[in-house]
């Protein structure tokens, strides 16, 4: 009995690793067009991510700050749950705008983006946050701001 819980421990393992990365499988070019137009993108009178946040390299940055590993997905995911509960400091009050707006799958694809944005250039400002000539975050804490 001790051996066969021994072989499926580690199997179990295996299979919930699996099952949690694909949890969080979002489609990175979705979340790209989130972070820039998150208010045309979702149809709500929000604020765009990009407007505060930049770039991805600025918003990894944060994440890392924060205690995030902003080269995972799901890390990030959860950083960015936890941002709109309010449960960040700093943010309790600025990302109360997408409570109740932003979905769970918003949430997946605005991570994937993210989490890849070191992999697909994420160092430069979006044409997005160029054109409104920002080339930082905003956000308080953050080195640099």
């Amino acid at each position: 009995m001790k051996t066969s819980a021994l072989v499926a421990l580690p199997a179990l393992t295996v299979l919930a690793v699996l099952f949690s990365s694909a949890a969080y499988a979002g489609d990175a070019a979705r979340g790209r067009q989130l972070f820039e137009n998150t208010r045309g993108v979702t149809g709500k009178a929000v604020g765009n991510c990009a407007n505060c946040h930049a770039n991805q390299a600025a918003l990894r940055e944060m994440i890392t700050n924060r205690g995030g590993k902003p080269s995972d997905v799901a890390s990030v995911r959860r950083m960015l749950q936890s941002a709109i509960d309010g449960a960040v400091l700093g943010a309790v009050n600025a990302k109360a705008q997408y409570r109740g707006v932003l979905t769970p799958k918003d949430l997946d694809d605005l991570a994937a983006y993210l989490a890849g944005a070191k992999q697909s250039g994420g160092s430069s400002p979006s044409p997005l946050a160029q054109a409104a000539g920002r080339g930082r975050t905003r956000e308080a804490g953050v080195p640099g701001s």
